[in-house]
C-alpha cells in the first residue's frame, strides 16, 4: 500500500506523465474491448483442441444444452496433430546487387547459426499447433543486452507470443499499416524490479487470461505487464509500458541508440565521475551517429578509417589569447576529425505474424477448428448417445413358474427341467441399435477432414483407394495442394522473421559475431558476421547501411533437414545409375561423398576406404599400363 501511494505522489508531480499513461490506458482498454470477441473465439477453440465436453448452443434456439458429453471423439486435436511439420525452413538470401553476393552470403550464413539453437525448436513446435487452432501466432524480436558469447555484448530474443497476447489497433488488420499495437505479458514483480528497476509490490495481475482460457490460479507474485508499441512522428517506434499505474518504459523511439551523458557538458559517461567537468549528474541521450575512436577492420581485409579528414584551429595563450607569429599571421594547429557513422535502427514493429490461410479484412487467417466445430459438436452428442445406449442397455431370462436357479457364480450350472418347460427358459437383450449412429458419425468425420484436405494416405492409414505405391504417392500429394497455403503462409512468415533478425544485427551486434558453416566437401569453415561490412558511402560521400537485399526461405530445406529422406533418395538415384555404373568404384565413391555430406553413420570410414581401394586400382592400371607400353618396344619379329 506505501508503494502505491508513493507512486500516486510521484505521478501527481508529474502531470505530463500521468496524462500520457492515461492515455494509453485509455487506447488500451477501447483495443481490448473490440477485439472482446476475439479473445473469446480463441478460448472456444483452445478449448476444444483440449477435449471439453461441452457443445455450441443450438443455432436456431440458442439455447445451451442440458448435459455435457460423456464420450468425447476429439478430432480437432486428431487433425491438428495430423499437420505438424517439426521442420524449419531456412533461410536463403538473394542480392539485389552484384557486388554483395559474399555479403548475402554471409547473412545466411549468420542465420543458419541463428536457427540451428535449441530455441527455435521449441517455437516452431508451439507455433505448428497454436497456428491452425487460432488461425495465426506471433514472433516477438527484441535485443537481449545481457545475452551473447564471451566475445559479444547482446543477442538477439526470439520469442512466442500467443494472439490473446497481442491487442490490435481496432479496426486495422494489417500490422504494417496500424499506429499503434498492445502487448500483454505476466511478468514476476522481481523480474519487473530487476528488468525496470520499478517497484510493483503492491500492484495485482490484472490479465490474467493471457496465462490459460481455464487458469484462475492466484498469484500475489504476478503482475500483468503491458507494453504498447506506436509509430512516433518521425516514423520510428515508440514503446510505452506499465503496470496498473506504474509506468515502467517511456521511449518515443525505442529503437535508436541511447548513451549516457555528462549533463553538464555533454562527454560520454566512463565512470561515475565526469572525466572532463567532474560532474556527477547523468542523462540519457538518444544518438543518431557514433563518433569512430579507431579504425574499423572489415572481413574483406579493408578498413574503416576513423579519421575523415583534417582542420586548423588557431592556438590560443593560457588566457585565451590567440598566438600570431612574428609576421602578424595567426598560429594554426592541426587536428585530426575523426569519423562519424550512422546508427541503424529497424523502425518496424518487432512482430512477425504467422498466418493458417490467409483470411480477408482480419488480422488472423482462417482457423482450422472453426471450420470443422459443426462436426465436433456432432460426433461429441452421437459418442454420447452410442455410450448410453450401450449402457444402459439390459438383458434378462425367462423361466417357468415355480422353477428355480442356483446363483452361485459358477460358469456352469446344472438345472433340472421338465421337457413341457424346456421352451419357457430365454435370454433376451433389450440394447439400442447403433449401426446408424456410428455411421453418422464417421460420416461427420470424413467430412471434417475432408475441410482441411486430410487423407488416410496423408495420416499414414490405410487406403483403399490408393491400390499401388504411385497411387498412394499421388494420394498425398492430392492432400498436401490443400495444405500448400499454410506452407506458403510459414514459409513467409519465416522470411519475414529472417529479415527482421538481420536488422536487429545490424542495429545492435557492435562485435563481431563468430559463425561456422558447412562447406561443399562436408568440412566445417569458420567466419564473423561483421555488421560494418554493410556500412557503405554513396555518390556524395554519405554513410548509409547497405540492407538492400530479399530474404526467402529454402524450398528444399524440408528434405534437406530430413536425412532419411535424403539417404533413401540417394539409394534409387545409384540404383538407377545417376552416379555412373553400379558396382564401379568410381561410382561408390561418389555416392558416399553425399551420403557423408547428408551425415551418414560411418560414412566418412567407408569413403576412405573406397577411395583408398580406388587409387590402388588406379596405380595397378598405370602400372599394367606401363609395362604393355615398354614391352611394346623391345618386341623382336621371330619368323
Amino acid at each position: 500500500m506505501v508503494g502505491r501511494l508513493k507512486n500516486m505522489v510521484k505521478n501527481m508531480l508529474n502531470p505530463a506523465k500521468t496524462k500520457k499513461l492515461r492515455l494509453w490506458q485509455g487506447r488500451f482498454e477501447t483495443a481490448k474491448t473490440a477485439y472482446a470477441q476475439q479473445r473469446q473465439d480463441m478460448a472456444t477453440y483452445e478449448g476444444y483442441y483440449d477435449g471439453i465436453r461441452e457443445v455450441q448452443p443450438n443455432p436456431n434456439t440458442n439455447k445451451d444444452p442440458k448435459k455435457k458429453a460423456t464420450n468425447v471423439r476429439n478430432i480437432v486435436y486428431e487433425l491438428i496433430e495430423s499437420q505438424v511439420d517439426n521442420s524449419i525452413p531456412m533461410p536463403k538470401v538473394r542480392p539485389i546487387h552484384p557486388e554483395d553476393k559474399e555479403l548475402a552470403k554471409n547473412i545466411e550464413q549468420a542465420l543458419c547459426n541463428e536457427i540451428a539453437k535449441t530455441k527455435y525448436q521449441k517455437l516452431n513446435d508451439l507455433q505448428e499447433r497454436t497456428t491452425p487452432i487460432q488461425g495465426g501466432d506471433f514472433f516477438h524480436v527484441e535485443w537481449d543486452a545481457n545475452a551473447g558469447m564471451h566475445c559479444t555484448l547482446g543477442d538477439v530474443s526470439v520469442s512466442e507470443l500467443h494472439p490473446k497476447q497481442v491487442i490490435p489497433q481496432p479496426c486495422v488488420t494489417e500490422l504494417e499499416k496500424m499506429d499503434y499495437v498492445f502487448l500483454i505479458f505476466t511478468q514476476t514483480k522481481s523480474f519487473i524490479k530487476r528488468k525496470y528497476g520499478v517497484d510493483v509490490q503492491d500492484a495485482a495481475e490484472e490479465q490474467p487470461e493471457v496465462r490459460k482460457s481455464d487458469d484462475t490460479a492466484f498469484n500475489s507474485e504476478i503482475v500483468s505487464q503491458i507494453v504498447a508499441y506506436y509509430r512516433n512522428e518521425k516514423g520510428g517506434i515508440g514503446m510505452f509500458s506499465w503496470v496498473e499505474d506504474y509506468i515502467l518504459v517511456d521511449m518515443d523511439d525505442y529503437q535508436a541508440r541511447k548513451m549516457e551523458r555528462c549533463k553538464k557538458c555533454g562527454t560520454l559517461k566512463e565512470g561515475d565521475v565526469c572525466p572532463v567537468c567532474g560532474g556527477r549528474k547523468f542523462e540519457e541521450v538518444q544518438e543518431d551517429s557514433e563518433e569512430l575512436v579507431a579504425d574499423i577492420p572489415l572481413t574483406n581485409g579493408d578498413f574503416i578509417s576513423h579519421i575523415s579528414g583534417t582542420e586548423e584551429i588557431p592556438m590560443e595563450d593560457e588566457s585565451g589569447n590567440q598566438l600570431l607569429d612574428e609576421f602578424g599571421q595567426p598560429i594554426t594547429e592541426t587536428r585530426t576529425i575523426a569519423e562519424k557513422i550512422p546508427y541503424y535502427k529497424p523502425n518496424v514493429f518487432p512482430l512477425v505474424l504467422r498466418k493458417n490461410i490467409s483470411k480477408n479484412k482480419q488480422l488472423l487467417g482462417g482457423s482450422d477448428v472453426a471450420v470443422v466445430i459443426d462436426q465436433q459438436d456432432t460426433i461429441k452428442k452421437l459418442g454420447t448417445k452410442i455410450n448410453e445406449k450401450l449402457i444402459n442397455g439390459q438383458s434378462f431370462a425367462t423361466l417357468p413358474r415355480g422353477l428355480d436357479i442356483r446363483k452361485d457364480g459358477n460358469e456352469m450350472n446344472v438345472v433340472r427341467i421338465e421337457q413341457k418347460d424346456a421352451n419357457l427358459i430365454g435370454v433376451y437383450n433389450l440394447q439400442g441399435d447403433i449401426s446408424k449412429d456410428r455411421v453418422a458419425l464417421e460420416d461427420n468425420y470424413d467430412w471434417a477432414r475432408s475441410a482441411l484436405g486430410i487423407t488416410d494416405a496423408y495420416q499414414g492409414k490405410y487406403d483403399s483407394s490408393a491400390t499401388s505405391g504411385t497411387a498412394k504417392q499421388y494420394s498425398i500429394t492430392q492432400a498436401a495442394g490443400r495444405l500448400e497455403s499454410k506452407r506458403i503462409m510459414k514459409n513467409s512468415a519465416y522470411a519475414a522473421l529472417y529479415k527482421m533478425i538481420f536488422q536487429f544485427l545490424l542495429a545492435y551486434a557492435d562485435e563481431p559475431i563468430p559463425i561456422s558453416y558447412k562447406k561443399e566437401d562436408g568440412t566445417y569453415d569458420f567466419s564473423h558476421f561483421n555488421r560494418y561490412d554493410f556500412l557503405k558511402k554513396d555518390d556524395a560521400g554519405e554513410w548509409y547501411w547497405n540492407d538492400e537485399f530479399i530474404f526467402e526461405t529454402d524450398t528444399t530445406s524440408t528434405i534437406l533437414t530430413n536425412r532419411e529422406a535424403m539417404w533413401n533418395a540417394a539409394d534409387v538415384k545409384y540404383q538407377a545409375g545417376a552416379f555412373g555404373p553400379i558396382g564401379d568404384l568410381e561410382s561408390l565413391v561418389l555416392y558416399w561423398k553425399f551420403m557423408e555430406k547428408a551425415n551418414y553413420p560411418n560414412a566418412g570410414e567407408i569413403l576412405t576406404n573406397l577411395q583408398e581401394r580406388l587409387q590402388r586400382q588406379q596405380e595397378m592400371q598405370a602400372q599394367q599400363m606401363n609395362m604393355h607400353a615398354g614391352g611394346g618396344t623391345d618386341e623382336v619379329s621371330v619368323v
